[in-house]
């Protein structure tokens, strides 16, 4: 009985030392860790402690180019390899014309649908997104920026799209580059 105690504790031990603890930081800090030369370390959480991503999360409604935008914003963790995760936003959007038909709604597909468009980090006061459209492999992609203005108390924020820069084929884009249906001028959005 005596060596089968001795045993159950020595593998309680080496379990014990083998098991890495989970290594917390601000997710403010992701981009610095992915500029490193080290990277990211294994079983790391990039997580929201200072409450940055909270003030985005919600609705929001504006108007571009004749256009109105719904966006909803979530928190989400995301999980990596190597156990690693990090607290996302992930965004997604209803686009209607003046006359109120719908030119593309994501409200209601799962968070690892391509069209979601998925936080990658916050720097300063302004939080990245990646966007891939309906078209993307003709151009229809870019890096999304929002900021929530801070005169507003957090009810308004500025959302604009840097289209992305791709080699678009002929055989697959036959009538060329498409048209962001994103906004690439800054707009306000209001908080509702």
């Amino acid at each position: 009985m005596k060596k089968i105690i001795i045993i159950i504790l020595s593998l309680i031990i080496i379990a014990n030392l083998s098991c890495k603890a989970q290594q917390i930081i601000p997710v403010e800090k992701a981009i610095d860790y992915r500029l490193a030369e080290n990277g990211i370390p294994d079983n790391t959480y990039f997580k929201d402690i200072n409450n940055l991503l909270g003030k985005y999360v919600g609705t929001w409604i504006g108007t571009y180019d004749n256009k109105t935008y719904k966006f909803r914003i979530d928190k989400f963790v995301n999980n990596y390899s190597g156990g690693t995760k990090e607290d996302v936003l992930l965004m997604r959007y209803i686009i209607t014309n003046t006359n109120g038909t719908q030119l593309e709604n994501t409200t209601t597909l799962s968070d690892d649908n391509y069209l979601v468009i998925i936080g990658d980090y916050i720097q300063r006061s302004t939080y990245h997104l990646n966007y891939f459209g309906r078209e993307s492999a003709c151009g229809q992609l870019g890096t999304i920026y929002i900021e929530v203005l801070k005169s507003s108390n957090n009810t308004k924020m500025k959302l604009n799209l840097l289209p992305g820069k791709i080699m678009i084929s002929p055989s697959s884009c036959p009538q060329g580059v498409s048209q962001q249906i994103m906004p690439i001028d800054q707009i306000v959005l209001t908080k509702q």
